[in-house]
């Protein structure tokens, strides 16, 4: 049926009324035997008759008209680099904005930017982009979809003159992966943004109208008898910690070592090794009170794991904080507590042994991936407060994480994929395997696709039942002009798990979502973009078949020629929903009587010296006294001079009579008693941050967050059968008074490089109670008599690469 039903599709798609697409631009790039020296000035010979790529467009705001400034840009190439030079030329230089930032940030400063696409693909490309301020900023795009954690080691140097300002950006070939073939055709195009007009604009004219702007580069001809160089580098780094908690009187000193390496296996293909990695200086997670059924998703900050993992976000099953994560076995431990005995010491991530990965793609358009990483065994420590002696219990046996992926890129930016994940533990013979498929297929003119996935599951474990789970969907729609719209479908089974190393957040569902687009970047009037949204969604469980929820979201926003932008959205629910999955026992359901809420949110001119973000939602279930949720948030930032700028962000969020689950019992006849809560529940969160930019190469930051979240319980009540709930007298206690408190202090000099020397400071504070306090002040003060966690570290890195080593001899 399902594979009638993409047939179908796929010939309604190829056939549809087509657009024509623009022409691309071509330049040519000149060889040079001596490369020029890199400082901004173009004033060497070597630039003397190269083709000049001109007749800039406009991508913002008047997306097609000719850009208000020129644009000269002019490409030379070596044995060893493509060489870039560039003039933006500005009648009046003395307003160029040039706000300093940490490498891969852009503050308010003009900019320009190098897209290179090495096989012409449209799918893949690299980016560098330097600022008039001479910031490097630099990232990986799959897919339009811009990975700044992608790092690559290239030089640049910008000067300011009076005609305006001008760039030099050496990209070495080892930053780059192209075919081996005597003569080369890349894809390229150059971005220049004038920020004080926030006119951004392309060589190669990119219609905001077309899905993608990677396919819609221009060419670049002329590079021939050019070699992939050997692309290895080795990272050593050294690192000492100092840690020492609040309550004891001395500390903790320890010292580690290891390294990255990198290793061109081919032109298209690079190993990743991470041999003893160390990530305490890695920014601290945004701890939250979690009391829905689901565990807490976490941002990944570790570099391995978000530098070039572009091949493994295919089919979303890749959720990368597992690995070193909690430890598995880690709550188990305080239900074998013996008499008298005491937790010391539970780790809260497994450690990690190394982690390798392989990727790349080649040129015709071949995409592997393949990741291998180890967690050691990892214990806990429980001590006898009686006899004082120490045991160890282990919560996180020896496990293997492995992910292969083959990605096939086709005409149109199509692709299809073939994916797998595998996670073992030998001590318990513990096997999940997770296969799937996933496609996006064009038609000739990318104005309509198909998409979809098709994704097993299967866990193994000795003396256990086998569990085996399926998920597919599949999305149509049109994808070009200013009205876009798609079908979304999906279904998983009540076994479809991917959790060992993806993240799902609940299964045994099927959606169906119809979605409408509108964005016109047509300046008119005092407006320069207008967008909007409209979705309508049905739920409804997979098993038992049964009716979950039917939902309308919209949400609107406009931007003005100012760069003030204004938006609102929101959701109404006009039926009851059932929520299967807050009761925590299966089979079980909760009423929720049906809703609606809205929200606007402003945003002003990043531009000028101070800005303010203004967020605000209200919402209420149509039952009398039921929920009703407050939301704001409010963010001023402040430029305070081009070295130093400072953001605070407050966000309060209040819901009143809400149900939730609170406790359940289970009698000798396995009969389960679901009890459920009425509470009030608040939350505020306060963070300051703030950035000293010394130079292009060091910098001193600065992160402070308090989080304060509170829930109240003012009765309870046993769920029924039917989902509703009936008055009991249970009443235990189950209000949370939730604190944690974070700061991060980082010192940061980039002394050569891809080189690198880093001081911190990290300061942690979380504190559980359930007594509630309502007072701001008493409630901080208590936190602050809570146990603290302060760690100072330093660590060094250095970048050595082969080829240059190979150079100097």
């Amino acid at each position: 049926m399902l594979k009638q039903i993409l047939s179908t599709l796929l010939i309604v798609i190829l056939v549809l009324p087509s657009f024509a697409l623009q022409p691309k631009k071509e330049i040519m790039a000149i060889r040079v035997s001596q490369k020029p020296l890199i400082d901004g000035i173009l004033d060497d010979s070597v630039w003397e008759g190269v083709p000049v790529a001109n007749n800039f467009i406009q991508m913002e705001p008047d997306n097609g008209a000719a850009s208000n400034y020129k644009t000269e840009v002019r490409f030379i190439y070596t044995n060893n680099s493509i060489i870039v030079g560039a003039k933006m030329y500005d009648p009046e230089p003395e307003k160029i904005l040039k706000t300093l930032s940490k490498r891969d940030a852009i503050n308010n400063a003009d900019f320009v930017s190098l897209v290179v696409d090495p096989f012409n693909s449209g799918l893949d490309a690299f980016e560098f982009i330097v600022t008039a301020s001479g910031v490097q900023w630099d990232a990986k795009v799959v897919k339009s979809r811009e990975d700044t954690s992608w790092d690559a080691v290239w030089n640049s140097a910008t000067s300011i003159h009076e005609d305006g300002w001008s760039a030099e950006i050496e990209i070495p070939y080892a930053a780059l992966r192209f075919p081996s073939k005597e003569v080369q055709e890349w894809g390229v195009n150059f971005l220049r943004n004038i920020q004080r007009d926030r006119e951004k604009n392309s060589w190669n004219f990119i219609d905001k109208e077309e899905d993608g702007w990677i396919n819609q580069s221009g060419i670049l001809r002329g590079v021939k008898n050019v070699e992939p160089p050997v692309r290895l580098s080795f990272t050593p780094y050294f690192s000492a910690y100092y840690d020492k908690y609040s309550d004891e009187s001395k500390g903790e000193t320890n010292f580690r070592g290891g390294m990255d390496l990198k290793y061109g296996i081919n032109e298209s293909y690079t190993l990743d090794m991470m041999l003893i990695p160390d990530f305490g200086q890695v920014q601290s997670d945004d701890e939250v009170l979690n009391l829905s059924p689901f565990e807490t998703k976490f941002s990944e900050k570790r570099q391995f794991f978000t530098e070039a993992t572009e091949l493994f976000n295919r089919g979303g099953i890749f959720y990368s904080r597992r690995i070193g994560g909690k430890p598995k076995y880690a709550y188990d431990v305080y239900d074998n507590l013996g008499e008298n005995e005491i937790v010391t010491d539970n780790p809260a991530k497994a450690k990690i042994i190394n982690a390798t990965k392989v990727s790349g793609r080649n040129a015709k358009g071949l995409g592997i991936g393949v990741l291998n990483a180890m967690n050691r065994n990892t214990y806990a420590t429980i001590q006898d407060t009686v006899t004082g002696e120490s045991r160890k219990e282990k919560i996180q046996p020896f496990t293997n994480y492995n992910m292969l992926v083959v990605d096939k890129s086709m005409k149109n930016e199509s692709y299809v994929s073939l994916f797998n994940t595998n996670v073992y533990i030998p001590e318990t013979n513990y096997i999940a395997n997770v296969t799937g498929t996933e496609f996006d297929f064009r038609n000739g003119e990318r104005s309509h696709d198909v998409k979809g996935k098709v994704i097993t599951t299967q866990r193994y474990q000795d003396e256990a039942k086998d569990q085996i789970g399926y998920m597919h969907e599949v999305q149509v729609g049109k994808i070009q002009g200013k009205f876009t719209w798609n079908y979304f479908h999906r279904l998983m089974t009540d076994k479809y798990n991917p959790n060992d190393l993806g993240f799902l957040y609940r299964n045994n569902q099927i959606n169906n979502n119809l979605n409408f687009f509108y964005d016109n970047f047509e300046p008119k009037g005092s407006v320069i973009q207008r967008h909007a949204r409209f979705q309508i969604h049905h739920e409804a469980r997979y098993e038992p078949r049964r009716y979950a929820s039917i939902s309308f979201y919209y949400n609107a926003r406009l931007k003005f020629h100012n760069h003030f932008a204004m938006g609102f959205y929101g959701n109404t629910r006009p039926m009851h929903r059932y929520d299967y999955e807050e009761p925590r026992v299966s089979g079980m359901k909760l009423r929720k009587g049906s809703s609606t809420s809205a929200g606007f949110w402003i945003s002003t001119d990043y531009r000028k010296a101070l800005a303010l973000d203004i967020d605000a939602n209200y919402g209420v279930r149509m039952s009398t006294d039921d929920l009703k949720t407050f939301r704001l948030k409010v963010s001023p930032r402040y430029r305070v001079n081009d070295k130093l700028l400072m953001v605070y962000e407050t966000a309060w969020s209040r819901n009143l009579d809400e149900l939730g689950y609170a406790s359940s019992e289970t009698d000798i006849n396995d009969f389960t008693t679901v009890y459920i809560g009425n509470r009030n529940t608040a939350r505020l969160e306060n963070k300051f941050s703030a950035n000293y930019i010394f130079n292009n190469n060091t910098s001193l930051s600065f992160r402070m967050r308090h989080y304060w979240a509170k829930a109240e319980y003012k009765d309870f009540y046993t769920l029924m059968d039917n989902g509703r709930v009936a008055d009991s007298d249970y009443n235990e206690n189950h209000d949370v008074n939730f604190n944690t408190f974070n700061v991060d202090m980082v010192y940061n000099w980039r002394f050569a490089p891809g080189s690198e020397l880093a001081l911190v400071w990290k300061s942690s504070i979380r504190d559980a109670q359930d007594e509630i306090r309502h007072g701001f002040v008493d409630n901080l003060k208590d936190t602050f008599d809570a146990t603290q966690l302060n760690s100072f570290s330093v660590k060094l890195l250095y970048y050595i690469d082969y080829m240059s080593l190979k150079r100097k001899g």
